[in-house]
């Protein structure tokens, strides 16, 4: 049954593998509302980056971050930003969005029931205790310290 529910979650994880999503320019002007000739722009001064394409081909392609960060710069640019205000701000986001996956992927260790609410484990408080974020249906997320032992008893692990 592990062995089935961990293939079950490679799968999944292939499939919504946002790394092997890539667009061509014209798909990424479609998506973006952004001109290919724009987007050439953009990446002679370094703002984008294409892909390096395995086939050999010469036209480009875009990552999936490639898109979101276009994606922000139009929205910038359409409130009015320059362009490099617009590219800057959007870098930001990304930067922050990056650094809340990497929390998320590494903070996170399970979720948890605790009293009969759902509860997430943060992680090692220190070397006795384990942080818990209590996620009330409504309201604010309140944390308790459990015991390690505990809070490891009571943790469901995330599949492999």
């Amino acid at each position: 049954m592990r062995n089935d529910v961990a293939e079950f979650t490679e799968e999944i994880r292939n499939i919504f593998d946002v790394h092997r999503l890539v667009f061509r320019i014209g798909e990424l002007s479609a998506m973006t509302g952004v001109s290919a000739r724009q987007l050439r722009y953009w990446e002679k001064k370094g703002l984008i980056h294409s892909r390096e394409r395995e086939d050999g081909q010469q036209a480009r392609v875009y990552a999936f971050k490639t898109f979101v960060l276009v994606s922000m710069m139009k929205y910038f640019l359409d409130q009015g930003y320059t362009l490099a205000a617009a590219a800057e701000h959007a870098q930001k986001r990304q930067d922050n969005a990056r650094i809340l996956h990497r929390f998320i992927k590494q903070g996170i260790q399970g979720f948890a029931d605790i009293d009969g609410q759902m509860a997430l484990n943060m992680g090692r408080f220190d070397d006795q205790q384990t942080l818990m974020a209590l996620i009330p249906e409504e309201g604010p997320v309140t944390y308790q310290l459990l015991p390690n032992a505990e809070a490891q008893r009571v943790t469901r692990q995330f599949p492999a």
